[in-house]
């Protein structure tokens, strides 16, 4: 893995290099490779326009626009598959959802918060949280009748009424309720 030298040490290099000294002496002396001096001193020619090429203070600038470009394209992946799970106005609970399968897809979950406007913390509490009981019922219910939702299969007249309702609704009338 390549040492990263502060400033300070390359400006004293090039300005050893300038004072007279060669190269063999400067890698003897302080322990660095050759090859690490002549690049600094050819990043110096090229930054005061001796040479053709990108000068630091570009290449500073272009590796942070290459950076905030890919936090981008990987906001608009997550702006793009928000809106193919989300095709409409979803509570919270929905959209958190959505980012778990977002981060399963191996988006960010952090991005995925942001663009769907909910905090990080929420979503990680929502997902450590057990199901409540309503949500175990349901569950339940739906896996033990098949259906969606559960529906009764038929349901009494009220007391001392002789009709009967196979649909398992109530009558339309406000006044008549049907025991289910």
């Amino acid at each position: 893995m390549p040492k990263s030298y502060p400033p300070e040490f390359r400006r004293k290099v090039l300005d050893l290099l300038k004072a007279g000294r060669s190269v063999a002496d400067l890698v003897r002396d302080l322990q660095i490779s050759d090859q690490t001096i002549y690049t600094w001193r050819r990043q110096e020619l090229i930054d005061t326009g001796q040479l053709p090429g990108i000068t630091s203070r570009d290449q500073v600038e272009l590796v942070a626009a290459r950076r905030r470009i890919a936090e981008l394209e990987t906001e608009l992946a997550v702006h793009r598959r928000a809106a193919e799970l989300l095709k409409e106005a979803v509570p919270p609970k929905g959209r958190y959802a959505a980012i778990k399968q977002m981060a399963a897809e191996g988006l960010p979950v952090n991005v995925g918060c942001r663009v769907l406007r909910v905090s990080v913390s929420g979503y990680f509490a929502w997902l450590d949280r057990p199901p409540s009981a309503r949500a175990l019922r349901h569950a339940w219910l739906t896996e033990r009748s098949g259906r969606s939702t559960p529906r009764l299969e038929a349901c009494t007249a009220p007391a001392g009424s002789t009709r009967s309702c196979d649909s398992g609704r109530a009558s339309s009338s406000a006044t008549t309720r049907w025991r289910c």
